[in-house]
């Protein structure tokens, strides 16, 4: 849909031609907020805050799961804690047992004021009516108590702390204090039922005394196998035991090295690396004595081999000796071998025994541990519970109030100064809204620029409305000479003013274009009128122009004078044949009246309701559309605008008729 752009002047008409609508609009609503004000029952709320500090409730321990003291850690609070807070205050056992303690599913009494009486008992109808209709199930008084609380409890975190505000809104100051210390009341009461647990302490204490049992006999048993396998020091005899197997392999080790030197006795190995093994300390004294012996013969006979032939007796008793001296080294090796051996498998044997005993040892030692630690844990949580039944004994909790609840003064709905300013201001808002919405639902051509950006034609006259409808002189004129100077070479003579519909005012403005005509030019003007109306003269015998057509009788006897303006109405049959439109006949009859009358005005109905309206357009050289501002549809002088042209006649442009001023010319003149 085209629209055009909006001016200042626009905004300002249309606030000037609504401003009924607007100041009734605002004036409506400040005057029901007004009303409700009173009617509205009111609304005390009653304050009270409270702080969540570190307590017993917030390191709670499953006693069905044992944990070492290693394991067991402090809960850090959070916001969920003070959520948990929350939802215990808003409870419904909590909110139960106020409304039966306050009396809350009682009747309430009825109202003071006539207008609020009459409001419950609306209320109480509309309740009816959703029962009734079964849209909501009917409560029981308690339930209906229960839902009020719900509505009326307000409670809420303060952010970035563990301070917790409860708000209580009730219709009476007295009744929102004291439900509000009720509810803080039960609710310490309801928490420290939660947090309590009278079975914690005869739970701890018999998994004491059976820990403690347990502890017992794990201890005899320790002692019974120490007393069995004479323990004494077991890390001692380990650390001997591990050194004596060490020593018997480093003396097995030994000995094959001094067997495989005895073994290179005689062979090509070098003589230094014989003495350098054979001069070694054993573990073995006789090995070690048999070594240096054999070193001695050693030596003896390589000194003899050197000044003696290999034939000679001394040289051949040397390496008897050393020979007997080789096989008894050789032998004493083997018995030191075979005794370091069975040695060894005695200390091994000994060790598995000792490790099993100390293993045996270890985990009986554990279990005593296990079972001190488990006594012990359980002494503390024994305590603990003992403490925390003697807590809620005497109501101790870690919910402090820290500000009592508060009686209040005012009410806090309805705000009336508030409510008073704002439907003022919605009002207002309002009625604007309202006025722009349904300018924008309106259709009609108001101004000019709609005439020329709705209807693409100029708008050639606009007269604003006058008392008994008379009509601007200087528009008047204004209108001649615009249809004068459409064509200047050619001035427009036969014009015919119509409109889309009736009632736009297009007889009273081609009556005036003639009259207006007739007085300037001075020269002879003739007006076609086939509405007429009560006042016009009439000719003789009721002729007109259907009767000049069909030779009835003669021009001059159909015309009515009124000095220089001649009236032609539409004669004694009700419409022009319809074959006479286009014969020879129709066009002498246009052509008499171009020589005969300087200006000739046609006004035969609407464009839409008058099919010889659009027949004519064709024959005249132009049409001049009338609009009553403000009035028809825009989409319906467009509709009739396209119908002309279809007929092939010319617009020249359109005029408005009955605008009106809606700005005042104070205003006006200065935008």
């Amino acid at each position: 849909m085209k629209q055009r752009q909006i001016f200042l002047r626009d905004i300002l008409a249309i606030l000037f031609k609504r401003k009924l609508l607007i100041v009734s609009f605002a004036i409506l609503v400040f005057a029901i907020v007004f009303v409700g004000n009173y009617v509205w029952p009111p609304t005390y709320e009653s304050s009270a805050r409270l702080r969540l500090t570190r307590g017993r409730e917030v390191y709670q321990t499953d006693p069905s799961v044992m944990k070492s003291q290693e394991n067991i850690a402090m809960i850090q609070m959070g916001q969920q804690d003070v959520n948990s807070e929350i939802d215990i205050i808003r409870s419904r056992d909590v909110l139960e047992q106020v409304a039966k303690d306050m009396g809350l599913d009682q009747p309430q009494p009825p109202a003071k004021n006539v207008l609020r009486q009459i409001y419950r008992t609306v209320k109480k109808a509309y309740l009816e009516g959703l029962y009734y209709l079964q849209i909501k199930s009917r409560p029981t008084p308690i339930q209906a108590a229960i839902e009020k609380l719900t509505d009326a409890i307000v409670v809420e975190p303060v952010r970035d702390s563990f301070l917790i505000d409860v708000r209580c809104r009730l219709g009476e100051p007295n009744m929102a204090h004291d439900v509000l210390a009720h509810l803080l009341d039960v609710y310490v009461q309801k928490r420290v039922a939660v947090f309590s647990n009278t079975k914690n302490s005869p739970f701890f204490q018999e998994q004491m005394d059976h820990a403690s049992g347990a502890l017992k006999n794990a201890q005899a048993a320790l002692d019974e196998f120490r007393a069995m396998n004479q323990i004494v020091n077991v890390e001692g005899e380990k650390q001997l035991l591990l050194q004596q197997d060490t020593e018997l392999k480093r003396l097995l080790s030994q000995m094959q090295e001094t067997e495989t030197a005895a073994e290179a006795v005689g062979d090509n190995v070098s003589e230094g690396a014989l003495t350098e093994i054979l001069s070694r300390q054993t573990g073995s004294p006789v090995v070690t004595e048999m070594q240096m012996r054999l070193l001695e013969l050693l030596a003896e006979r390589n000194r003899l081999s050197k000044t003696l032939g290999p034939k000679h007796p001394n040289l051949i008793r040397s390496n008897r000796e050393v020979a007997e001296a080789l096989n008894n080294l050789k032998g004493a090796i083997q018995e030191v071998k075979r005794t370091t051996e069975a040695k060894l498998a005695e200390t091994g044997e000994r060790l598995a025994n000792l490790n099993s005993v100390v293993s045996q040892l270890e985990n009986l030692d554990r279990e005593v541990k296990i079972h001190s630690a488990s006594l012990e844990y359980y002494k503390q949580k024994f305590e603990e519970s003992r403490v925390m039944d003697a807590m809620a004994q005497e109501q101790i909790s870690n919910v402090k109030v820290v500000s009592s609840p508060t009686m209040p003064v005012d009410p806090i709905k309805p705000r009336k100064l508030f409510n008073l300013v704002f439907a003022l201001i919605a009002g207002i808002v309002g009625g604007l809204a309202l006025a722009f919405f349904l300018e924008y639902l309106d259709h009609g051509i108001k101004t000019p620029e709609d005439v020329e950006c709705y209807l693409e034609v100029p708008l050639l006259a606009s007269f604003f409305r006058a008392p008994k409808g008379r009509l601007n002189p200087k528009e008047l004129e204004r209108l001649c000479t615009a249809l004068e100077f459409i064509n200047p070479e050619s001035p427009a003579k036969l014009v015919q003013v119509t409109s889309a519909v009736g009632g736009e005012g297009a007889q009273s403005v081609a009556r005036a274009l003639a009259e207006t005509h007739a007085r300037d030019s001075g020269g002879q003007v003739l007006l076609v009128d086939f509405v007429g109306g009560p006042g016009q003269k009439k000719a003789a015998g009721g002729m007109g122009m259907i009767d000049v057509l069909t030779d009835q009788c003669v021009l001059d006897d159909a015309l009515v004078s009124e000095g220089n303006l001649f009236v032609l109405e539409r004669g004694t049959q009700s419409e022009i044949p319809l074959y006479m439109w286009n014969s020879p006949r129709m066009a002498s009859f246009l052509d008499e009246l171009r020589q005969r009358f300087s200006f000739v005005v046609f006004h035969l109905g609407s464009a839409l309701q008058t099919a010889e309206t659009l027949r004519l357009a064709r024959s005249v050289d132009g049409t001049v559309i009338v609009i009553r501002s403000d009035s028809t549809r825009r989409e319906v002088v467009g509709r009739a605008i396209e119908m002309l042209r279809e007929a092939k006649g010319k617009v020249f442009g359109a005029v408005l008729t009955e605008r009106k001023q809606q700005i005042p010319q104070a205003i006006y003149r200065r935008i």
